[in-house]
């Protein structure tokens, strides 16, 4: 319509019209571009939502899995040393019975620390990352990151040790699994056949259980180091989305 007013302009030598129908073109062009990047940046800032709170979602649950971790460790490492000095006194009151077997159905049990970087390895995959603007949340989780795989290749370290505690420990105890019991089933002292005056005199044995708890420890560290790098992510993402925090998180 304009381009048809133009022409006709043109032909006429009607210059003023000729030049408002061009300003008219120009400012229509203008606005159509302006719209398009609006709805565009409109679109991206609903997108970086989205993922920012997929992201906070992650990082919930890996501060759930690790505090839980910390408990169940904490556990796994007291039943270990319950182990050890009963084996060195060389005595087992009938009371500790069961103590004592579920401290030795979790030898060598130890799992890495928990990073769920899901959400953010979508969007790196995606080329999607720089959609976050803020730069300060970037860092934040590339550091995230960068401590997750820090965590990997202690947790290695950490495995390869343990494989050899089960080596060591495995040889001389058995589990016995009758009445249709599972491994899920509470640990008593009918569950193991072992020799307990034999452990007794088996120092390999007991540096092994001595070690499992050690490497426990150990976790529960790297546990407790995750966790210092979450819990503030999660309260920069929650300030980010302007979600008010109703719970101090518990320090373990």
């Amino acid at each position: 319509m304009i381009l048809r007013k133009i022409t006709q302009a043109f032909k006429e030598q009607n210059w003023v019209a000729i030049w408002i129908e061009f300003i008219l073109l120009v400012v229509g062009v203008f606005l159509g571009i302006q719209v398009q990047q609006w709805s565009n940046e409109r679109s991206e800032r609903k997108l970086e939502h989205a993922y920012l709170e997929r992201i906070l979602s992650d990082i919930n649950l890996s501060i759930e899995t690790n505090e839980l971790n910390i408990v169940r460790l904490t556990g796994i490492s007291n039943g270990q040393i319950l182990v050890v000095k009963s084996l060195r006194r060389c005595s087992l009151p009938d009371d500790q019975k069961d103590e004592f077997a579920d401290g030795v159905s979790d030898i060598a049990k130890v799992g890495p620390s928990v990073f769920v970087l899901s959400t953010m390895d979508e969007m790196l995959s995606a080329g999607k990352f720089s959609i976050i603007r803020n730069p300060k949340i970037r860092d934040t989780l590339n550091g995230l990151s960068r401590d997750a795989k820090y965590q990997t290749n202690i947790f290695n370290a950490i495995y390869a040790q343990l494989a050899s505690v089960s080596s060591t420990t495995s040889k001389r105890i058995i589990r016995i699994y009758e009445d249709h019991k599972t491994p899920f089933d509470p640990v008593v002292w009918s569950d193991w056949d072992l020799d307990f005056s034999a452990l007794c005199r088996d120092k390999e044995f007991q540096a092994a259980v001595s070690n499992s708890s050690y490497l426990a420890d150990a976790q529960i560290s790297l546990n407790s180091r995750a966790l210092a790098k979450l819990r503030p992510a999660k309260v920069e993402l929650e300030k980010e989305l302007g979600i008010a925090s109703t719970k101090k998180e518990a320090m373990p």
